[in-house]
């Protein structure tokens, strides 16, 4: 599944992507992709709140968390700030059509088995993290600080809220 969801973002990207000007979203790009690996790192295999499921033997949990961070977001987030209106009204109707996208996306990978939630978790929560992250990715966009700062408060209150240990290493 992730294979084909690869497969339809590389061929969005590629199509629609506005890839002349990459280096306008790398900063972004690196912002996800860091706070990905925090993710990984302060759930340290043991306390996941979701989890991305094996497919196959190629695409165990670590290749997993590898595609996504360096296939699945960079696509996601060219195309999303390819096509980010000027217009903060329609700025607004842009975060929810990705804010749905990615809902839609999750809830086919939840439907197949593919992601899974833990300790409290659900799809609830991750509709409002979808949310929340095509959010933070327009502040970051603009405003990487900011964004880095609302980042750290937002974890505080997840690790916290869903008692996350934290790594002892």
């Amino acid at each position: 599944m992730r294979t084909v969801l690869c497969l339809i973002l590389l061929l969005c990207c590629w199509k629609w992507g506005d890839w002349k000007n990459w280096q306008k979203y790398y900063p972004t790009i690196l912002y996800m992709i860091v706070n990905q690996f925090l993710y990984i790192f302060f759930v340290d295999g043991r306390y996941f709140l979701w989890k991305m499921e094996s497919e196959n033997f190629l695409l165990n949990r670590t290749f997993s968390v590898l595609v996504a961070a360096f296939i699945i977001f960079p696509c996601i987030i060219i195309l999303f700030l390819s096509y980010l209106p000027k217009s903060l009204i329609r700025q607004i109707g842009h975060l929810i059509l990705w804010g749905f996208i990615l809902c839609a996306i999750e809830g086919v990978m939840f439907l197949n088995e593919k992601i899974t939630y833990h300790h409290g978790w659900n799809y609830w929560w991750s509709i409002a993290f979808n949310f929340l992250i095509v959010t933070m990715l327009r502040l970051h966009y603009y405003k990487p600080i900011t964004a880095w700062l609302v980042s750290f408060v937002f974890t505080a209150f997840f690790v916290i809220y869903f008692n996350v240990p934290l790594p002892e290493h």
